[in-house]
């Protein structure tokens, strides 16, 4: 959460099998629905109407990731990510989570980009407002 919450949030199942399956069945929808979310807080007058949507591509072979941008136009931008690595979320639930699996939380997500703090201030503003 982004209210500083020091409770942290827990899947309902600690199946990591089935955790990796849910991620990749949600994923597109999460990022197409963060585009929305960003791209509807970005067009607003707060944000000068400016919005760019860019693409992560993760080449196979290289393990590096390249972003195209679709739009010349500046502000903030979403970066969509794939699914978490398996070997990443392992060292995850060694390191950080006493290998509990239903810690992991973020196998899906994304980066949203600003140009400055101001944006930064009322993107999160504006989330904290939309939070479950």
């Amino acid at each position: 959460s982004l209210r500083g919450d020091s409770i942290k949030a827990r899947q309902v199942h600690g199946d990591i099998d089935l955790l990796f399956d849910e991620a990749a069945m949600v994923n597109e929808a999460f990022l197409d629905q963060m585009a929305s979310l960003i791209g509807g807080i970005a067009t607003s007058p707060a944000f000068g109407g400016n919005w760019v949507r860019r693409t992560s591509v993760m080449q196979a072979e290289s393990q590096e990731w390249s972003t195209e941008p679709d739009s010349s136009r500046a502000g903030l931008a979403l970066e969509r990510g794939p699914v978490k690595r398996p070997a990443r979320a392992l060292q995850k639930l060694v390191r950080l989570y006493g290998r509990d699996v239903a810690m992991l939380t973020d196998l899906v997500r994304c980066t949203v980009l600003a140009e400055d703090l101001s944006q930064v201030e009322a993107l999160i503003t504006t989330l904290d407002a939309r939070s479950v």
